[in-house]
Parts: C-alpha cells; structure tokens; sequence
C-alpha cells in the first residue's frame, strides 16, 4: 500500500511539474514577444513611462522563469527520488507560493495607477510626430483590437482621430478593458495558486511515502 501511495503522488508530481515549466514557458514567450514585437515594443521607447512598462515585462520574465526552474527542479527531483532536492523543491514552491500572493495584490492595489499610466503613455504615443512605421504599427493595433480612436485633450476636446469626436475615446476604452478583464485576471492568479498549494502538498505526500518505501 505505501508504495502504491508514492507511485500515485510520484506520477501527479511528474504531470504537475510538466504543467509548470510548459507555463512557464509560455509566460516567457509572451513577455518576449511583447517586448520585441514590431507592434508593442514602441511602448518602451516613450520617456519615463517605459521605465514603468518595463517593469511589467520583467515580472513576466521572473515568473516565467520561476516556474520554469520549479518544473525542471521538480521533475528532477521526483524522478531521481533525491530528498534533499526534494526539500529545496517544497521550499522553492512555497516561496513561489508567496510571491504569487504579492504579485496579485500589488497588482489589484496599484490597478488605477495602471491604467493611468497606460492612458498617459498612449497619449503621449499618439501626439507625437514620431513617424516612425513601428509607432504606426501599434496605433492602428490599440484602435483595431479597443475598437477606439484618439484621446481627450487638455480642454476635453476629441483629438487625434480624424475626424475627431467619431470613434470611442481610447483612454476610456483602456480603462474599460482593464476592468472588464479583471476577473480573469483574478481567475488566472487564483488558479495557479491553487496549483501551487496543490504540489506544496504532493510534495509534503510525496516525501512521507518515502519514508515507508524506499523502491518506487
């Protein structure tokens, strides 16, 4: 029976793991390519808003990394059955666990500065004279995918579009769909959590069951 016990845990830490470096991956991806993409990497070339952006990017490098190395870590350590790396991995997943929370809350706490911030850096994008095809680029993909066109001036007067005053404002269709989304984001934070408490407890399973098997 304990040895049943660790082969079900060892094979649902196998699958797990998998599901983190394949994520982790995929995070990577995509902050690589929102990064280098012709479309989106003329946000980081507007004054000191792309310090800020640029911080978003590195989150998503650092996460994806993360659970990258926890997958890899964890695979390593189930298969090959060594206990001390199985602790560093329970260790590595707990602050894992730890940062996912921080993350989630930094997020939904500085949610309006944000959405400022994105306002702020397309507007500042669309009236400039920079004509450079790479800026063009990102401007017809925000009013093609926010189904928007320009901005509120000073005065609160329709500008950049023409003709003016015929399409949605793009700051406020921002802000609409930061919030509107919301809930998957929430959603997403949630479920990797839950997968994360769920190998904390594999693992701490997992590791018990050694101890009354020692072939697996």
């Amino acid at each position: 029976m304990p040895q049943i016990h660790a082969k079900c845990f060892k094979y649902c830490l196998i699958a797990l793991n998998l599901i983190f470096a394949l994520l982790g991956l995929i995070i990577l991806m995509l902050g690589f390519w929102f990064r280098f993409d012709p479309r989106t990497r003329s946000l980081f070339d507007i004054d000191e808003n792309a310090k800020r952006i640029s911080v978003g990017i590195y989150v998503m490098w650092a996460a994806g990394s993360l659970l990258l190395v926890a997958g890899i870590i964890g695979y390593l350590s189930v298969t090959r059955q060594y206990r001390c790396m199985i602790w560093i991995y329970l260790g590595f997943l707990i602050l894992l666990f730890l940062i996912e929370m921080g993350v989630a809350i930094w997020a939904f706490v500085q949610k309006d500065q944000v959405i400022e911030q994105l306002q702020t850096t397309y507007i500042k994008t669309a009236a400039s004279n920079n004509k450079d095809v790479d800026f063009d680029c990102m401007i017809n993909a925000i009013h093609k995918t926010l189904d928007c066109c320009g901005y509120l001036d000073e005065s609160g007067q329709p500008a950049g579009c023409n003709p003016p005053g015929q399409h949605k404002d793009c700051g406020k269709a921002i802000e609409e769909i930061i919030n509107s989304k919301l809930h998957i984001f929430a959603a997403t934070a949630f479920g990797i959590a839950l997968v994360t408490v769920l190998g904390i407890i594999l693992t701490i399973l997992f590791q018990r069951s050694l101890k009354s098997s020692r072939v697996i």
